[in-house]
């Protein structure tokens, strides 16, 4: 009976300690009894703690205390105290601040697209080894600059020689053929004045003093010898027609001489007519020959001209050429080839060097001349039809990577078709690059064209501000306060943006020093 009583005296009262079979109370129930009335003490200060915090923040601090920024009844039209910015009269600050109007001006949507600077494919030359050899000498390092025809390097190659033997060998055959085409031509012209002078039947004296230093060939002995027997034979034959007339002779001897007369003017005709015809004929035949090693002299200089990749003078002997042009390094070196740059510009690689071994096509120089770069674009198909460019017509272009971002590129030509990897039509534009400011290989955003022309309100590109996903631009509202006013931006003309909301024409908004205002800005609201 006193044990049941115990038990129902702990369970009357939860806070005493349990007692122990023997009616008196554990070593572990009284531990636990004193942890539970300090938590209740703790408790309860917590508590107190909590509500002296309420009172001193909401009951005492009245409307007037308000936190920051936060609208107060009746003022949500009003603009909060952190968007307007005020400078101090006189301040540096204050003094850089200029206004512009907000105006109406055409405007005009715009495609950007990305791109990247390139080499210009016409100043940029991957100069390659024209034929097998070993490179005696470099002239040049890399970054050097460089004029049009300056030395890369030498290379000696037999086939080079051979090359260079069969054109000189060709020059000379073209030269005799050339003699032999005068010579020939001479005979003709002479032969063609001696047929002339027949004409008037002088004697032969003259004709042989006429013609003395003039070149006939061996058609002065045959047209001279038919033309004496022909003046010989008219004279004996006007003697015969005399003396027969008078009796003294024979018909039979007037016939005889009659007939050897009409042979000496059939010989005489025959050779003019000859002559006539093989002198034209071995003009015509020299003239051929001529032609032949003129094309057998183009075609050995073609050949040379594939291997070293220079052009020849055709007035010059074949070492003088390869020479000037782009061949030897000497006359006597006639398989020293000289390899010369086609361009100005920069050597931007070297890939060779001196004693070592290169085959026809090996990669030796890279030189480029970057005054011009291209922006290669890609529109793509679905919005190709949106956008309008043309050849000639200039495109904003904006370089991340570069010091001055903004330049104007005037497109070059636009792509035939859409590529079949990218499904996008190429765009190339040049790009002036005089100072070198722009880097082949830079990322580029270009600017296109696109819609129709129309009329908006605008502010200058320098008084938009933005920040996170926002625009906005600064308004006067008196001395030295400026209200920040949020905008929807529209398309980008020139160095002005047009806003679509938020601004009404004929407003001031601040152009220069809005960065300032809006550097304040942040700090105010930090």
């Amino acid at each position: 009976m006193a044990t049941m009583s115990s038990a129902r005296e702990t369970e009357d009262h939860p806070g005493r300690p349990a007692a122990r079979g023997d009616g008196k109370p554990s070593r572990r129930s009284g531990w636990l009894a004193r942890l539970g009335r300090g938590a209740t003490g703790v408790a309860f200060l917590a508590a107190g703690a909590l509500a002296w915090w309420w009172l001193t923040t909401h009951h005492f601090a009245g409307g007037d205390h308000a936190p920051p920024g936060a609208a107060q009844p009746g003022e949500t039209d009003r603009p909060r105290a952190a968007d307007v910015v005020t400078l101090a009269p006189g301040s540096a600050g204050a003094a850089e601040i200029t206004l512009a109007p907000v105006e109406t001006r055409q405007v005009r949507e715009h495609l950007t697209v990305p791109g990247r600077l390139d080499y210009d494919a016409r100043s940029r030359v991957d100069y390659q080894s024209p034929v097998e050899g070993i490179v005696s000498q470099v002239f040049v390092k890399v970054r050097q600059a460089v004029e049009k025809g300056a030395s890369l390097a030498e290379v000696a190659s037999p086939e080079v020689g051979v090359a260079r033997d069969e054109v000189r060998k060709r020059e000379d055959d073209l030269r005799i053929e050339r003699k032999a085409a005068d010579w020939a031509g001479t005979i003709a012209d002479n032969v063609d004045a001696l047929l002339e002078a027949f004409d008037s039947h002088p004697p032969i004296e003259r004709i042989e003093v006429k013609f003395k230093d003039r070149v006939l060939g061996a058609y002065r002995e045959k047209l001279l010898a038919a033309y004496s027997r022909l003046l010989f034979v008219e004279k004996v034959n006007a003697s015969t027609r005399q003396l027969g007339e008078g009796g003294v002779l024979s018909g039979r001897i007037i016939e005889e001489r009659t007939s050897n007369l009409e042979v000496a003017k059939a010989n005489f005709t025959a050779a003019c007519e000859e002559a006539r015809f093989l002198t034209r004929q071995d003009r015509d035949r020299a003239q051929a020959a001529l032609e032949q090693a003129e094309r057998l002299v183009q075609i050995s200089r073609e050949n040379l001209r594939t291997l070293v990749g220079s052009r020849l003078d055709s007035g010059a002997a074949a070492h003088d050429a390869a020479d000037a042009e782009g061949g030897m390094a000497s006359a006597g070196a006639i398989s020293s080839l000289v390899l010369r740059t086609p361009v100005d510009g920069i050597v931007e690689d070297i890939f060779v060097a001196r004693g070592e071994r290169v085959r026809a096509g090996d990669r030796l120089f890279v030189v480029a001349n970057n005054s011009t770069l291209w922006v290669r674009a890609q529109i793509h198909e679905r919005q190709w039809t949106t956008v309008e460019v043309a050849d000639g017509q200039e495109v904003k272009v904006h370089v991340p990577g570069a010091t001055e971002h903004d330049t104007v590129a005037r497109i070059n030509h636009v792509g035939a078709t859409v590529e079949a990897d990218s499904r996008s039509v190429p765009l190339v534009a040049e790009l002036e690059n005089d100072d070198a400011h722009y880097k082949p290989g830079m990322f580029v955003w270009v600017d296109l064209p696109q819609g129709r022309v129309r009329y908006g309100l605008t502010v200058p590109a320098g008084a938009v501000m933005r920040q996170a996903d926002e625009a906005f631009v600064f308004v006067p509202e008196g001395e030295g306060r400026f209200r920040k006013v949020p905008i929807q931006t529209g398309a980008a003309e020139n160095d002005f943006v047009e806003v679509k909301q938020g601004l009404e024409a004929g407003q001031q908004v601040v152009n220069r020093g809005a960065f300032l205002l809006k550097s304040e800005l942040l700090l105010e609201d930090e």
